[in-house]
């Protein structure tokens, strides 16, 4: 019997959602293109995997244990994926560079490393909110731009600050504050925050939780790329505190940038995993300390 990878992956993705839409909103499918293929995967083998019902899905015994051997399935495919991925650029001359928004800085460094790193290829990723760690561990990007802070891995990770930029709160083009060039975080109690999707503690940094007073934003949806937050900005469905530099690279004319000058600066950190699977990530964080805004390690 043969059991595509593609398969188990619908399948994965229905019982840790325990929720067709969800699933299909993960995979990037339509609900009823998953719900197609779990049925053909259930055919196939001649039990039932799910029970559904019109409240609620749930795993029945057999889709518990075939739930365990497909994630141990694709974590090792994933492996060998990322491992030969590793072993290819080691023979070729491509170092792949991730980023979650643009910045100047960032444009500086890619362009000397064009220029002093001759017979180069590079190529860049646009990441979201919440993948850029993981596409660095996983091996699928060499180094990454990320805005810091950035979720912890001891050891696995190295970064560098390349920059600091100030931080600005997003607004409707209609919001009572965006006609302001400045705003305090004090008066920002009634508003409601779009904050990225990702660990609590980088979360509520960004959001600045807890307040000088003690108390917490309320929260709202949360975005997954930072084209998301833009959207649910202008949508009218919250505020975001988000880095200077994306009003001069995201503008829209309807949304609004208000300085926040009383909080932390956001940082852009370059990372790259703590032993680099390229031989060139060495050359590239020299050129990118060269060129950082800020020394600071």
């Amino acid at each position: 019997m043969d059991l595509s990878l593609h398969a188990l992956r619908y399948f994965v993705a229905v019982a840790e959602e325990l929720h067709f839409g969800r699933a299909a909103q993960r995979l990037r499918l339509t609900a009823p293109t998953v719900s197609e293929q779990i049925t053909k995967l259930e055919a196939k083998l001649g039990v039932a995997l799910l029970r559904r019902t019109s409240r609620r899905v749930e795993l029945t015994p057999d889709g518990l244990e075939l739930l365990e051997l497909a994630r141990a399935t694709l974590a090792d495919h994933d492996r060998i994926v990322a491992w030969a991925e590793r072993k290819h650029r080691q023979r070729e001359p491509v170092l792949r560079v991730g980023f979650v928004g643009a910045n100047s800085v960032i444009t500086e460094i890619l362009s000397s490393a064009a220029r002093e790193l001759p017979g180069i290829r590079l190529e860049t990723r646009q990441l979201s909110f919440t993948g850029g760690v993981e596409a660095l561990v996983d091996g699928e990007v060499d180094a990454a731009f990320l805005p810091g802070p950035v979720p912890r891995r001891p050891g696995r990770l190295r970064s560098l600050v390349v920059d600091r930029d100030r931080r600005v709160l997003v607004v409707p083009a209609g919001h009572p504050l965006a006609q302001r060039d400045s705003v305090g975080i004090a008066e920002l109690g009634d508003e409601t925050f779009i904050a990225a999707a990702g660990p609590a503690e980088v979360v509520n940094w960004w959001v600045v939780d807890p307040r000088p007073d003690g108390t917490s934003p309320r929260r709202g949806p949360r975005a997954r790329s930072l084209e998301e937050m833009l959207e649910l900005c202008a949508a009218g469905l919250g505020v975001n505190l988000a880095p200077e530099s994306v009003a001069v690279y995201h503008s829209r004319p309807d949304l609004r940038f208000v300085l926040v000058p009383d909080i932390p600066p956001a940082e852009v950190l370059l990372c790259t995993p703590a032993e680099p699977g390229h031989p060139l990530t060495t050359a590239f964080v020299r050129i990118a300390r060269r060129h950082a805004r800020t020394a600071t390690a």
